[in-house]
């Protein structure tokens, strides 16, 4: 319900723009009613939505949404599979427009960029000085201030930890307006709470951050199959040298074929071209393929769950034929990042969506417990339509997600004739989890509350995230669909 000042907000937006100048191009800033959706399209949000340039916007919308008592939160390229950039009835800072690379030093591999800057824009700069994102999704397409506020992984999560762990220093406006300058060194405890905080402590302004060097835009890849969730630990403990660990796992594959999967270790190659520090571009036009996505996808809808039990089959059985498979020189560019027709795929061939479930336990027990996942989710007839494994360690991080062990991702087809049944049988399995010592990510999980995110971060990690909060923003003006649900009622 909408009290008096945000109604005449409304009335104002309608007119779609604010008498509200940016002195360095006399421009005035543009606000649009929008509904945004999340990255697994299963939430929705009405919202008001901002689009700045600079800093000088940024402080324009922050003052006008605290003259109609609005909310704010900032978005990027919408890549959180949940409500983590979502504001309901908020304002929305839309900071795609800010993404000019500020600064690159070539000899060091250093790097400032604006938060809208893309992985991919980094890339383009950096690769063809042979240098590479530590720590990177599997789409090019995320902003790096995105990439800072979920503290995001990758497939050598076990070797180079998070995304925040190579961030030299961030600039952050905080609700009072005061910029500051975080780093592991100048406000320590700030800046570990800064990175993976959501955007619920302050915006990024810009962030500076140290890439790796590569030897070539190469990478050597090693295909084996594995016919159990053991084995495929038990693969991942012998490919310590890759650099890159990822399973996929049948998840219609049941009783002694239970958690059959495919196992893909990267490592870098020692050849050398200049071609390969270029990121290559499509073999079709990506509007083409987009359109013939959307096409087989709209065919294929139908039978969704047999078609990808017949893919999972015939995928398996190939590897098996194979066995262990080395391909050498494969592009690093296009077995890091998923093209964007898979996306459209993915979107196409699930307009309801889809719900994901990722617990990251102790190594000792991933194996019972990954088993126990797949086996109860058959049992429910939730057959996961995909189902990864990635290795990890424990991060610095107030609010880390990650522990020294493994997770299992798994995503299901989202029927709402069935929803509540699903959501009551992930929150069963959400308890084991955390009762053995595990814990979610909160860019791709939509279950947690209060109190099962505190039983599993821990309830001094929660008090001190909501200390910092109420010390820099004491009229909690960042606030996103997550925060209440995750954080709100802890403060009562």
């Amino acid at each position: 319900m909408l009290n008096a000042r945000q109604q005449a907000f409304l009335e104002t937006t309608q007119m779609n723009t604010i008498d509200a100048k940016n002195e360095a191009n006399d421009t005035a800033l543009v606000w649009k009613q929008a509904s945004f959706v999340s990255w697994s399209m299963t939430k929705r949000s009405p919202c008001y939505v901002c689009k700045v340039r600079d800093v000088a916007e940024i402080m324009q919308a922050l003052t006008i949404a605290r003259m109609y008592g609005l909310s704010v939160i900032t978005h990027g390229a919408g890549h959180s599979y949940t409500d983590a950039a979502l504001n309901t009835d908020g304002v929305i800072i839309d900071v795609t427009d800010m993404r000019r690379i500020l600064s690159w030093d070539p000899e060091q591999g250093i790097m400032q960029v604006e938060p809208g800057v893309t992985l991919r824009d980094i890339v383009r700069v950096a690769m063809p000085d042979c240098w590479w994102p530590p720590v990177t999704p599997s789409t090019a397409d995320a902003t790096i201030g995105g990439c800072v506020a979920m503290n995001v992984h990758g497939k050598n999560a076990w070797k180079y930890g998070s995304f925040g762990e190579h961030l030299l220093s961030l600039t952050v406006l905080l609700a009072s307006g005061q910029t500051l300058t975080l780093s592991p060194i100048s406000h320590p405890e700030l800046f570990r709470a800064f990175v993976g905080s959501a955007g619920l402590l302050g915006i990024i302004t810009s962030v500076t951050l140290q890439l790796q060097r590569i030897p070539s835009g190469y990478v050597d890849i090693c295909v084996q199959p594995a016919a159990s969730l053991g084995e495929i630990l038990r693969i991942f403990q012998e490919e310590q040298a890759a650099d890159y660990l990822e399973a996929w796992v049948n998840g219609f594959a049941s009783g002694c074929c239970l958690g059959q999967g495919i196992v893909t270790s990267a490592t870098y190659s020692a050849v050398y071209d200049d071609a390969s520090l270029q990121i290559p571009g499509p073999h079709l036009p990506e509007q083409f393929k987009g359109r013939l996505a959307r096409w087989i996808s709209t065919i294929y809808r139908p039978a969704v769950k047999g078609s990808v039990r017949t893919a999972n089959g015939v995928m398996y059985k190939w590897s098996k034929c194979w066995g262990r498979k080395v391909i050498r020189q494969r592009s690093l560019f296009r077995s890091t990042y998923y093209p964007p027709a898979v996306f459209t795929t993915y979107r196409a061939l699930l307009p309801q969506g889809t719900e994901t479930f990722q617990a990251f336990v102790p190594s000792a027990l991933a194996e019972r417990l990954f088993n126990e996942i797949i086996r109860r989710s058959q049992e429910n007839n939730f057959i996961p339509l995909w189902c990864i494994i990635k290795r990890h360690r424990q991060d610095p991080f107030l609010l880390s997600y990650q522990v020294d062990g493994f997770s299992l991702e798994v995503n299901y087809q989202v029927d709402p004739r069935t929803a509540q049944k699903l959501r009551k049988m992930l929150l069963e399995l959400m308890d084991l989890v955390i009762a053995a010592g595990g814990r979610f990510y909160l860019a791709k999980d939509s279950l947690l509350t209060d109190i099962p995110y505190r039983r599993s971060v821990g309830d001094t990690a929660v008090e001190t995230f909501l200390h910092l909060k109420q010390m820099y923003d004491p009229e909690m003006l960042f606030q996103s669909d997550l925060f209440h649900r995750v954080f709100q009622a802890s403060l009562r």
